[in-house]
């Protein structure tokens, strides 16, 4: 079932062309990477959903629904930008809090919901630390749980893996994902490591100067680049699908 689609999104910064009549579906609890290098228009995208930015032309629908002119706080979003974006004064605990409580969510159901998120994303017993007292891992997942705490419609996730360690970017790459999952959140994610977003989405959309080239499963990606810039994209990933031992075979 489809959940979210994006219908010809431009948008241009004077003469540049950030996005070029993007168009993509999402369907309901699919975790959808969009990845591409740096200055490809992936977080112009991204930006656009959550409301902070207005495209110049094009539409979006969720649930069937257009949603051009809601606000941020009308798309009930899930957000996680670069830098994980926490309050550094606050614990982890009143940073997960904070979205429930400008809802005006009882103190009993903010506890109860708190717990439950410590517990989601594997963090019991750090409630009262603050972000600069947490590994880069456990800032992630406590931004993750912050971003969940609202039941968001949607989940942007930006660059997530960006300030993770690379000596355990692998464990936690992968409990990224299983915890979005068990969430049941419909996630767009933007990316540029093409290692990443192969572990991490169930579709991906390869983008390129603000359109997008292509949009499949791994195995679509990997066995049938449809172009020359998908394949550089991907080169340092295609030496070896299945028994595949190089994109000629």
């Amino acid at each position: 079932m489809e959940k979210l689609r994006i219908e010809d999104i431009t948008k241009h910064y004077g003469k540049v062309t950030a996005l070029d009549r993007v168009s993509l579906n999402v369907r309901s609890e699919e975790f959808l990477v969009v990845m591409g290098p740096s200055g490809c228009g992936k977080t112009t995208l991204l930006l656009i959903l959550l409301g902070v930015l207005k495209a110049d032309s094009g539409h979006l629908y969720l649930d069937g629904k257009i949603i051009d002119d809601l606000t941020v706080e009308d798309r009930n979003f899930g957000y996680v930008p670069q830098d994980f974006g926490l309050f550094p004064h606050m614990t982890a605990h009143d940073n997960i809090a904070f979205g429930l409580r400008v809802r005006n969510t009882p103190k009993d159901e903010v506890n109860r919901r708190v717990e439950e998120l410590l517990s989601l994303v594997e963090l019991q017993g750090i409630e009262q630390r603050k972000p600069a007292e947490l590994s880069g891992g456990q800032r992630q997942r406590v931004a993750l749980a912050r971003a969940l705490a609202i039941q968001p419609s949607l989940l942007l996730l930006d660059e997530p893996l960006s300030n993770v360690d690379e000596a355990t970017k692998s464990e936690i790459r992968q409990r990224l994902k299983e915890t979005v999952k068990l969430a049941g959140v419909t996630t767009v994610c933007v990316l540029h490591e093409p290692g990443d977003a192969l572990v991490l989405g169930d579709r991906i959309a390869v983008m390129y100067a603000g359109k997008i080239l292509q949009i499949g499963t791994v195995q679509n990606l990997l066995e049938e680049p449809e172009s020359e810039i998908v394949t550089r994209l991907l080169a340092s990933h295609l030496f070896r699908w299945g028994e595949r031992a190089s994109p000629d075979g």
